[in-house]
């Protein structure tokens, strides 16, 4: 009697069904993360290079943006400068006056007016209107960078967002894998801890059920 009692209470295999059970979710937690960090291993350089690329471009746009800036005064005295320094620079611009100037000469001279007040004022309005004409060409030519360096900055954000996103995703389907597997883990370790005391019921209910049927024949 005292063997069957105890091969019938034994843990033994509720132990090792536990166990088992335990290594089979420890392995599929193990699994899921390993394939979640794949993911992100591979994501994380994708947004890497998008974000770049839009770096890249919000740099150069940067560029013209700091041009019509410096153009329409808004860096002060010394944007002014550099504006001036970089309009006077720019390819024809010397050249295109030059021609102006030349031809405005040729017709004074052609009209024996060279040297005369009237010529100098002529040739200083044209030199005054040819350079406020260009210069507007110049506002206008510098004026797009303003939308794409806006454009940049906004993709490159939404490239960070979204990657903050994928990250945060992850770590929380992560946290939910944990929660659930260590839930299942303790389930099973439950069951098997009180797999005795659920025999031991069966055990007894099966007994005093014995017990009444044989009453009930006598």
């Amino acid at each position: 009697m005292g063997n069957i009692l105890t091969d019938l209470f034994s843990t033994d295999a509720a132990d090792q069904a536990a166990k088992d059970k335990i290594a089979g979710i420890n392995t599929g937690i193990t699994q899921a993360n390993s394939a979640l960090d794949t993911g992100l291993a591979t994501a994380n350089p994708l947004y890497g290079q998008a974000y770049g690329d839009f770096s890249t471009l919000g740099g150069k746009f940067g560029k013209g943006q700091d041009a019509y800036n410096d153009a329409t005064g808004v860096n002060g005295a010394e944007g002014l400068a550099r504006a001036k320094s970089t309009f006077t620079s720019l390819p024809g611009y010397q050249e295109g006056i030059d021609m102006s100037l030349d031809q405005n000469d040729r017709r004074a001279a052609a009209r024996g007016i060279l040297a005369s007040g009237n010529t100098i004022a002529d040739t200083t309005k044209l030199a005054t209107d040819y350079a406020s004409q260009h210069y507007n060409d110049y506002l206008s030519a510098l004026a797009p960078n303003l939308a794409g360096a806006t454009s940049a900055t906004s993709g490159g954000a939404s490239v960070l967002n979204n990657q903050a996103g994928a990250n945060l995703g992850v770590a929380g389907t992560k946290a939910n894998i944990a929660y659930g597997g260590n839930t299942a883990i303790g389930n099973a370790q439950a069951q098997a801890d009180l797999a005795p005391y659920s025999a031991s019921q069966n055990f007894w209910g099966a007994l005093a059920g014995g017990a009444k049927l044989a009453t009930a024949f006598l």
